[in-house]
């Protein structure tokens, strides 16, 4: 059967983003702090960001002679003034391509080439890595900058260069354009190896960002709540979840850099946080770390956990510990704007992922396409205005994934109760999940064979209960020469983590004979992932003194 969504439909907002963010429909004081950092109170006002934001596009125009469609690239960590280059450059009716700070050469300089990005913002941290990247894929010098307040490394900020007295506007789009027309583009990897770019509309946006806030608006009380903003901006989840939701609602955001725990207990104590996009590994450290004790954390009211499944025993967990601590889920990719189906507030059930957003309908489905029985398990297939318009560059691995209907393939397995809850039970794709990142197996497998000691390989997730969380573990074939040792293994990680960034890198080795595979030569990852859980089990009945 075909599942549609039972919350009422909405009329789908026919504006881009940015007259969308800013008609203030919630009716947001001109005055309100919206965006803050954490660490010293620097902030933002809802006036303050539009106006920065206009005069922010008219600087790339006039500075870096940005046009109709061009690309920045966003290279930092979490900023409390994130918004003004991400939105600036749709006001200059280009697109933002979204890089994770902590990328490498390789990593950013294949975002930028993919992305044909014109214009790269980093930070202190990263400045060298984004110089060395731009002068890769030829980037002009004039057309980087910085965050800050200072020049570091001959580059200007971003703040004193390119915000200056005139003001841009946008482009007007009809509702066709702006279901066109690319606003950003976040990376998603691929089973393939190499991550794909995500062509996000200006129409994706605005309705995933109603399709959210009309399920919780009855909720929230725009005068008293508060965000907490610790999840990486660059991550879809973070840059709708947090920005796009607090700017519509206008609720002010505490932004965080990163996560520190500490930092997160002292934020949500200091400023009454009510509200907190997580995800699983925060949320365990909510129920068992024994720091969690020494904070008054009684102001969270609503939890969301997203980017990685949520078990039912640690929500339930977290609630013990903070029973006024409503937590849901969220389910929903890159490609999908990201929210798909969430648990209603007052509805919560644990191990749910929740309800179909308004305006949404889905699948079950079996090997074959066809619609299975309710209550049965299948592949998850959805469609809606928040699903992507396709991957950059790449014809066949959207037509691979978006069908003549419309529908999107998740490559996720799912099943629907009777009350039409739905429920992630597996993954057809390969995909690992670190921590809400994904970790291509196949990319890690192109690194390990270009080693001299290793034979063969496979790479699959392994999930640590401790960490609530996939770890990626090599399964390694040496070369006749070489022995299997602690030391080797040892070795082979630091072959990998040399190559990548950290949530890539390998977590465990084990040596083995022969790679599995099937006689077409596909890895049988499954008799990997049985043999692990053997030697989860043999150890777990291990006799002991």
């Amino acid at each position: 059967m075909v599942y549609k969504s039972k919350f009422p439909s909405f009329d789908e907002p026919k504006t881009g983003i940015i007259q969308f963010i800013f008609s203030n429909k919630n009716k947001t004081p001109e005055d309100k702090p919206l965006l803050i950092d954490a660490l010293d109170n620097r902030s933002i006002t809802y006036a303050q960001l539009k106006d920065f934001v206009l005069r922010f596009g008219a600087g790339l125009q006039d500075v870096c002679n940005f046009k109709t469609d061009d690309v920045l690239a966003l290279y930092a960590p979490n900023q409390y003034n994130y918004s003004i280059p991400l939105l600036g450059s749709l006001v200059a009716n280009g697109a933002t391509t979204t890089a994770n700070p902590n990328y490498n050469l390789e990593e950013l300089s294949y975002q930028l080439e993919v992305t044909k990005a014109k214009v790269l913002i980093c930070h202190e941290e990263n400045v060298k890595t984004a110089l060395a990247a731009a002068a890769r894929v030829g980037i002009q010098l004039k057309n980087i900058f910085i965050f800050g307040n200072k020049v570091v490394e001959g580059i200007q900020p971003f703040e004193t260069a390119l915000i200056r007295a005139r003001k841009a506007f946008p482009d007007d789009l009809t509702h066709q354009q702006a279901k066109e027309k690319v606003a950003y583009l976040c990376f998603s990897s691929g089973t393939t190896g190499k991550s794909k770019g995500v062509m996000t509309t200006h129409a994706n946006i605005t309705s995933n960002t109603v399709q959210y806030t009309s399920l919780d608006d009855a909720f929230i009380d725009k005068n008293v709540d508060r965000m907490i903003g610790v999840l990486p901006l660059f991550h879809i989840f973070g840059l709708t979840a947090i920005l796009h939701t607090a700017l519509y609602w206008g609720l002010p955001v505490y932004i965080l850099p990163r996560f520190d725990l500490v930092k997160f207990c002292e934020t949500v104590q200091n400023h009454k946080v009510s509200f907190a996009p997580l995800v699983p590994p925060i949320y365990l450290l909510l129920a068992k770390h024994d720091l969690i004790s020494k904070y008054d954390l009684s102001s969270l009211r609503i939890g969301i956990s997203g980017a990685a499944p949520l078990s039912a025993d640690l929500g339930r967990a977290v609630k013990a510990r903070l029973p006024h601590f409503i937590i849901k889920q969220g389910y929903g990719l890159t490609e999908t704007s990201p929210s798909a189906i969430v648990e209603p507030t007052d509805r919560t059930i644990d191990g749910s992922t929740g309800v179909l957003l308004a305006n949404m309908l889905a699948k079950i489905v079996d090997d074959e396409g066809n619609e299975v029985a309710q209550g049965e398990r299948g592949e998850l297939w959805l469609k809606g205005p928040n699903i992507m318009k396709g991957y950059i560059n790449n014809p066949e691995a959207t037509a691979e994934c978006i069908d003549s209907e419309g529908y999107f393939h998740t490559g996720d397995v799912a099943l629907v109760d009777k009350d039409e809850h739905f429920y992630i039970v597996d993954r057809i794709k390969e995909l690992i999940k670190y921590k809400g990142f994904q970790v291509p197996p196949a990319e890690l497998e192109g690194i390990l064979l270009t080693s001299p000691i290793i034979a063969d390989c496979a790479v699959i997730g392994i999930y640590d209960s401790s960490q609530a969380t996939e770890l990626p573990r090599a399964y390694v074939t040496l070369k006749g020469n070489v022995q299997p040792s602690d030391d080797v293994a040892k070795q082979i990680m630091k072959f990998v983590a040399d190559q990548v960034t950290p949530y890539k890198q390998i977590r465990s080795v084990r040596f083995i004979d022969v790679i599995p595979k099937s006689p077409a030569g596909k890895i049988l990852r499954r008799v990997l992932r049985d043999a692990a859980l053997e030697e989860e089990k043999n150890e777990v009945n291990k006799p002991r003194l």
